[in-house]
């Protein structure tokens, strides 16, 4: 008997008339490890929602689902608390307490565990977890990376027998995200958990996992070990770099690389094979820089109250219609020097000119000041309305136009950010990229000169990412600037016209985008590690494509 059994389920969102999810049937072994992954709004998190009564829409449901071989509606969500754990990519909505050591120890007395257990418990999972040396931390000190380990470790330590995640390296940077993937894949094989796993950022999970789930417009295309469906899957283009190379380059292959390094050993079979070198065969065009400053920032310095100094000496310049990616490991102080800009927290040291203007001179927080905007990493953060079309309204008060003009920009921008058919439905009910999409739009209402985005990527998938970025390059060509905190490094790569490093606190060595990547050894894109040894200046999969096709 399969953990989980799904028999021809179907779920409709209320005030929507097609079902988010619909006719899913699956089984999941105990200990398998499976990622559903596919198109944003294809029904992936509907369909993991299902499997954690705690957190299940509510909406019109059809069809079974089986926990142990019993209808999990027939569980109370306390009997479920410690037998099924979910963690989800923002650690910050469901960490309770302050203190590390305590947000372990709360979901153990919620079971009423006694003290010994507690005890025996806390120990083991911090020795597994690597968490002895910060458990007397409190919560806001920590990292991201740390923070998402110590949700995942207090969903652990109430021994589940199901953990299910949903994109749980949203907001983790390429070595964070390693290392949380490699801890799935130890509770997987050491402990025996079953784990389900919804996710974008294929490139690291994708060679782990024993199933893949693909999903799109609500239903199951394939399912499958991982070669089968890297080979099957129609929607190539959310699969991983490796794949989409030699699937563009051999096609539908028996033996299909998932890794860099079978990547490089097919690299260089196909190179040795044909008899051609293929480096230098892409010559990347020369950038295009505007002279026109929109922000300038000098020696700027800065410090929480408990004295940890976040930013010091970082120094960098911005210019009109550019794309400009700040990358960097978590609590590197990337989205702290968005705070300064924003003015909700103030620069211990230094100069900051926005469009020409000392920002020390500015008495309010100037979101809005000269057109300036900020979009923050949980796009939660600036919802207020009950439905879609009244979150794009909310934006427009103030201004002097007719409602008509009102409603007409919202079809607009509706059509332009793919949320036309979602005017009704409540924010908080769309999938995560439809969520930053919307705060999005909300803040273009503004019609902002300068944006501060701070992981704009979050949740989207690999078409919802062009989008998105054709519409940041569409506003760069009006001029508008962007300047964005990003750990998704392709988007970077495909988008940015220059892109930093921040590192302990100081901007690193800002260089056209091309030149910053094909020089970076871990910070780079899976594409370029693949295949930098033959084609170096190469740093997107068609790229590499392009090269080896004119090498015949």
């Amino acid at each position: 008997m399969a953990l989980i059994e799904i028999r021809n389920l179907s779920f409709r969102y209320p005030g929507l008339e097609k079902c988010a999810i619909e006719d899913i049937n699956l089984d999941i072994d105990r200990g398998e490890f499976v990622l559903v992954c596919g198109p944003s709004g294809g029904g992936k998190t509907t369909l993991i929602k299902q499997l954690v009564p705690a957190i299940t829409p509510y909406g019109k449901r059809n069809g079974d689902v089986r926990f142990m071989g019993h209808d999990i509606t027939e569980y109370d969500e306390s009997s479920l608390a410690g037998v099924i754990g979910y963690v989800s990519q923002n650690p910050m909505s469901q960490i309770i307490t302050d203190k590390v050591w305590h947000e372990i120890v709360f979901g153990m007395e919620s079971l009423n565990l006694s003290q010994d257990i507690m005890e025996r418990r806390m120990a083991e999972i911090s020795e597994f977890f690597g968490m002895q040396e910060w458990l007397d931390r409190d919560v806001d000190t920590l990292s991201g990376g740390q923070m998402q380990i110590l949700h995942l470790a207090s969903v652990m330590v109430m021994e589940p027998k199901l953990l299910v995640l949903d994109e749980p390296v949203a907001q983790l940077d390429p070595v964070a995200s390693r290392s949380f993937l490699d801890m799935l894949r130890r509770i997987n094989e050491e402990i025996g958990t079953t784990i389900v796993i919804v996710e974008h950022h294929l490139e690291e999970v994708y060679g782990m996992v024993d199933r893949v789930v693909a999903m799109s417009e609500s239903r199951i295309d394939v399912v499958g070990k991982p070669r089968y469906v890297a080979a099957n899957m129609k929607y190539a283009s959310y699969l991983p770099s490796v794949v989409k190379i030699v699937r563009n380059v051999d096609g539908n292959i028996d033996d299909m690389p998932l890794s860099v390094s079978e990547g490089q050993r097919w690299l260089r079979a196909r190179i040795e094979k044909e008899g051609y070198e293929a480096d230098d065969i892409h010559k990347p065009l020369p950038v295009k820089k505007d002279t026109e400053e929109v922000l300038r920032i000098r020696d700027i310095a800065f410090a929480y109250e408990d004295g940890k100094e976040v930013l010091k000496d970082c120094n960098l310049t911005v210019y009109a219609g550019e794309i400009f990616a700040l990358l960097g490991g978590n609590g590197t102080g990337k989205s702290t020097l968005l705070y300064v800009l924003c003015r909700t927290r103030k620069e211990s040291f230094g100069t900051i000119r926005i469009f020409g203007d000392r920002t020390k001179d500015i008495k309010d927080a100037p979101l809005g000041y000269r057109q300036m905007v900020y979009m923050p990493q949980d796009p939660m953060a600036i919802f207020t309305e009950i439905n879609v079309h009244d979150e794009l309204l909310e934006a427009m008060n103030g201004m002097d136009i007719s409602m008509g003009d009102k409603e007409e920009k919202i079809i607009r921008m509706l059509s332009r950010l793919g949320l036309s058919g979602f005017e009704k439905v409540h924010p908080y009910d769309l999938s995560s990229g439809q969520m930053q999409l919307l705060a999005l739009g909300k803040l273009l209402l503004l019609e902002p000169k300068l944006i501060l985005m701070d992981e704009p990527t979050k949740g989207l998938d690999y078409d919802r990412k062009l989008q998105f970025g054709s519409l940041i390059n569409e506003l760069a060509k009006e001029k508008v600037t962007i300047l964005m905190v990003s750990h998704d490094v392709e988007f970077c790569a495909r988008f940015a016209t220059r892109c930093a490093l921040m590192h302990n606190g100081r901007i690193v060595a800002p260089l056209p985008t091309r030149e910053f990547f094909s020089g970076n050894g871990f910070f780079t894109t899976y594409a370029n590690r693949m295949a930098r040894a033959y084609i170096s200046d190469a740093i997107l999969p068609e790229e590499v494509v392009e090269c080896l096709s004119k090498a015949k």
